[in-house]
């Protein structure tokens, strides 16, 4: 539907239509980007008119001390008229726009380097900086936290919240609709039909909550009645045809038949009573199944995790920086910080552990792409009897060029029907697990990597991101599963509601590449949503 308003795509039928004047901007789920433009050409050309009179601008002035009699004369009219233009579109104030746009979303990176440099979170950052300078009069926002640490989506909130644009955002992340957004509107999955509901996110789930326990309470009421008046015209039927074939007396005979009748009449009030007010049995929608987490064999107070004195990186460069931790049996804990802080390294480091100690989610992360962490001191110990359990953001180096059915048989014992019955509970259909991994969407790998944990039996999960990719019934199955789930937890996310219904006990902060606690979530929005 974005992409149909956006004009990249033609409905079958119908219409969009703006307001003159109106312009739309459209942020991709994955932007694509020029990799050899600066940073700074990449947002110009997002600024779009005024991005381009400034660039025209500066073309102009370092081409006028090169030039002389009548082509300096020409340039200096050309210069009078792009300035007057520029100006009045508030041109001037464009580079103090840009340099708070980069500055308010974090982009780690300088406005002269090549996009090509930047990693995925500052790409999609880079994305959504361009829509928030290009003036559009209609943002469309699909997905615009991915990816975004907390500082930047407190600022993202914020931002949204005082445009003057009208924003269509599609997100699953709910405490920022329940910021940002007056209106939700759903499309019915089974009836593709959309329909609007007023508030934010949470005051939507309560209406459609309550909307659908009075569904179920009125067709349960309704099928009762209708069961009961089944079974006394049944009743009456029967005892009508038992008088018919037990006399031959005309009267009795008679007065049977006419009991018969108005039990056929009574049926046929039933069927049109039915027809007209009948109310639809609730529809059971095909919902992601997690029932595997168990329900931990770890004692409260014994140590699962001892992190003491780490310092690890990559080659040249050390993120972390004497990071101490200990997690126990009864923590729930809650690993916090700003992108590139050292959260995902410190994870990675615990992949370093025996082999069999750890269940990843499906392939060896020592193979992939960000492998190459190096721990230089300190030290990482798991403790006895602990079996790791990590869901890694890195779900999609899940090996593209093999099947579901193939990835998944390769962590398991399983025949194939129990393979095939098993993947069913995870949403891959009879066509989908025999799709290669390539062709799976990020969420759909996500769920891959889900299944292959639920299965690795652990009893110590550390998961990395987990909702990201998610559509919201599978972080809400995710969520209860989770919050059954009674052993250790360690969870990397920036998802406030999903951290809000597991259950947290504890918050670490990495920072500096360092670990401190704070008393909770809330403590940590704090200073961002004041500064």
């Amino acid at each position: 539907m974005l992409r149909i308003i956006s004009g990249l795509e033609r409905p079958d039928a119908g219409s969009v239509w703006l307001d003159p004047g109106d312009t739309v901007g459209y942020l991709a789920q994955y932007p694509a980007e020029d990799l050899a433009l600066s940073v700074r050409e990449s947002l110009l050309r997002g600024a779009g008119t005024t991005g381009a009179l400034m660039r025209t601008v500066t073309e102009l002035e370092q081409r006028m001390p090169y030039a002389s009699g009548e082509d300096l004369d020409r340039l200096l009219g050309e210069y009078a008229t792009v300035q007057a233009e520029f100006e009045r579109l508030g041109g001037y104030e464009l580079e103090d726009r840009i340099v708070g746009v980069v500055r308010g979303l974090e982009i780690d990176a300088r406005l002269d380097g090549p996009v090509g440099t930047l990693s995925g979170g500052n790409k999609t950052k880079l994305g959504l900086a361009r829509l928030l300078l290009s003036g559009a009069t209609v943002l469309l926002l699909d997905e615009p936290t991915n990816y975004l640490d907390l500082p930047a989506l407190l600022w993202l909130e914020r931002w949204v919240r005082e445009s003057q644009a009208a924003c269509v955002i599609v997100s699953h992340d709910r405490r920022f609709l329940d910021e940002t957004a007056g209106k939700i509107l759903e499309i019915d999955a089974q009836q593709h039909t959309l329909r609007a509901w007023p508030g934010n996110y949470s005051a939507y789930a309560d209406a459609r909550s309550r909307e659908k326990e009075k569904q179920l309470s009125r067709w349960l009421d309704q099928q009762a009645r209708k069961k009961r008046i089944e079974e006394d015209i049944r009743r009456t039927k029967e005892q009508a045809r038992g008088v018919e074939s037990r006399t031959n007396l005309d009267t009795a005979r008679r007065y049977a038949k006419k009991v018969a009748a108005k039990a056929k009449a009574r049926e046929g009030r039933l069927e049109r009573d039915l027809a007209r007010n009948e109310v639809e049995q609730p529809v059971r929608t095909w919902g992601l199944h997690l029932t595997g987490l168990g329900k931990g064999d770890i004692d409260d107070d014994r140590t699962v995790l001892h992190v003491s004195g780490l310092h690890a990186g990559y080659p040249g460069h050390d993120v972390l920086r004497g990071v101490d931790l200990r997690v126990h049996g009864r923590d729930r804990l809650a690993l916090l910080g700003a992108n590139g802080s050292g959260k995902s390294t410190l994870l990675r480091c615990l992949t370093g552990m025996a082999e069999e100690d750890i269940r990843t989610a499906g392939f060896d992360l020592r193979t992939s792409a960000r492998a190459d962490v190096r721990i230089t001191s300190g030290e990482v110990r798991l403790g006895s009897g602990v079996r790791l359990g990590i869901l890694s953001q890195e779900a999609a180096e899940l090996p593209r060029d093999q099947t579901v059915y193939d990835v998944f048989r390769a962590g398991t014992h399983m025949y194939e029907d129990e393979a095939r019955a098993y993947l069913h509970k995870f949403l891959f259909g009879e066509d989908d697990v025999r799709k290669r991994v390539e062709s799976l969407s990020y969420g759909q790998r996500a769920k891959l990597a889900l299944a292959l944990l639920v299965l690795g039996e652990a009893n110590f999960l550390v998961l990395d991101e987990p909702t990201s990719h998610m559509d919201m019934a599978a972080i809400e199955a995710m969520e209860t599963a989770i919050a059954d789930y009674t052993g250790p937890l360690l969870v990397v996310s920036h998802d406030r509601y999903f951290l809000d219904r597991i259950g947290i006990t504890r918050t670490e902060v990495m920072e500096d590449g360092r670990l401190h606690r704070v008393e909770g979530i809330a403590e940590y929005e704090v200073g961002f949503r004041s500064a």
